[in-house]
């Protein structure tokens, strides 16, 4: 049981650490919104991941389009489905990345689907399709 509330208490900490390097949102019209990250070394989502060269992970990329919709419609977002996901480049401590959202679709019921991207240098990093709850 100790085990789980470990990593639950990670996990947390990771989310916190996540919404504490995003910068204020930019809104780029209707339905689109973008905000920038940079993880330091001490992210702890770079613990174990990997050792000899740390990655940023695709969750934590993940989690970086959750609270940045989060944020933008000012209510909790939790993740229902990933309909699509493409990894095209590592992120690596210290590198700003820019998190945008596009084509937010209001779906009923409280869920939505939208599209982001993940940029580094204006090269994209990865693209998302999913779709989440919005508890206002």
């Amino acid at each position: 049981m100790a085990g789980k509330t470990e990593k639950q208490s990670a996990g947390s900490r990771v989310i916190e650490e996540i919404g504490a390097a995003m910068t204020p949102v930019l809104m780029n019209g209707a339905g689109a919104a973008e905000a920038s990250f940079v993880f330091s070394v001490e992210f702890s989502g770079f613990q174990g991941h990997f050792p000899s060269k740390k990655v940023f992970p695709g969750v934590c990329q993940l989690q970086c389009v959750l609270a940045l919709l989060s944020r933008w419609q000012d209510a909790e977002a939790r993740l229902r489905e990933v309909t699509n996901v493409k990894y095209v480049l590592p992120i690596f401590p210290g590198d700003v990345i820019s998190c945008r959202i596009t084509g937010l679709k209001d779906l009923g019921d409280g869920l939505f689907s939208l599209k982001a991207s993940m940029l580094k240098d204006s090269q994209r990093v990865s693209d998302f399709r999913l779709k989440a709850w919005l508890a206002r």
